[in-house]
């Protein structure tokens, strides 16, 4: 038992001195510095994707803005047939209504031809 707590204790003070060893401490300044430039190169991707995502979004604002103009450009498209169809009900219309009223002014004259004739025909009984 005494030479397992021997062999501890050594292996102790030689990981102790392991650690303090020049060759250890190059090594841990070495891994320092290179934690500093993953740092730095971690900061920098950030940045870069901040500035993705910016262009991102101004670009999906455009796409936006786009699709909007063409959107109000197929409701301009649509509404015309329609307000020509409308335009053209009511000329259609306005015809139709001219033709009743010429047909009824004609009517009326013929009735007042008739009407004159009866009277005209009453008077000389």
């Amino acid at each position: 038992m005494n030479n397992k707590l021997l062999t501890l204790l050594a292996a102790g003070a030689f990981a102790l001195t392991a650690c303090n060893s020049p060759t250890a401490n190059q090594e841990a300044n070495e891994a320092a510095a290179e934690a500093e430039v993953a740092g730095d190169q971690a900061a920098v991707a950030a940045e870069s994707a901040g500035d993705a995502a910016a262009a991102s979004a101004e670009a999906a604002a455009a796409g936006a803005a786009a699709a909007a103009g063409t959107v109000a450009a197929a409701a301009d498209a649509a509404v015309d047939p329609l307000q020509e169809a409308y335009e053209e009900g009511k000329a259609n219309a306005a015809g139709a209504i001219g033709d009743a009223a010429a047909n009824v002014s004609a009517e009326m004259e013929q009735e007042q031809v008739e009407a004159e004739a009866e009277a005209n025909a009453e008077v000389q009984d």
